[in-house]
């Protein structure tokens, strides 16, 4: 979606909105597998005494797998995106800002990319999950499994002499 800021840019107190559902592909990774029905992105950008913002709520839901017991899962994720934009070719680099190029933005190049920044790394389907056995695959958060603990093997000795009592 391609934003148009002519009445915005050099004009204090005009403003912007949007309202458009962004593509979310690149998203998709191991730990999410899925965007669940449609994602929504609404909000603003406004010329605050010559300072451009862009501000926008965003919803959607993830199928994801959780990274310890690869159970899927569905996140509701609800966000609000403040940035700063600017037309000074000085704040390229600098990470405060988002570069205006011409007189348009596309605010879902914005939105992803600060999903994408803000985003789990491997995806939990709660915090306190227990994963799954090592040896026998056994879903830990269901109970515990049928495996011995493993005896170090520097004191496999120890433990036949306590075996043998």
């Amino acid at each position: 979606m391609t934003l148009d800021l002519r009445d915005v840019i050099g004009v204090p107190g005009h403003s912007a909105a949007f309202d458009f559902s962004p593509e979310l592909s690149q998203l998709l990774s191991e730990s999410v597998r899925d965007i669940q029905g449609t994602p929504r992105a609404r909000g603003v950008v406004r010329n605050d005494a010559g300072i451009l913002t862009m501000r926008a709520e965003v919803e959607i839901r993830l199928l994801c797998v959780c990274a310890r017991c690869l159970k899927e899962f569905e996140r509701d994720i609800s966000q609000t995106i403040a940035v700063t934009l600017s037309e000074n070719e000085a704040t390229e680099d600098d990470p405060e800002y988002y570069r205006i190029e011409g007189l348009s933005i596309d605010p879902g190049e914005i939105i992803v990319t600060e999903l994408i920044l803000r985003s789990e790394y491997r995806e939990l389907c709660r915090e306190d999950c227990r994963g799954l056995c090592e040896r026998c695959g056994a879903d830990l958060n269901l109970g515990e499994c049928d495996c011995k603990p493993e005896t170090d093997p520097r004191l496999a000795k120890l433990a036949q002499l306590l075996d043998s009592e």
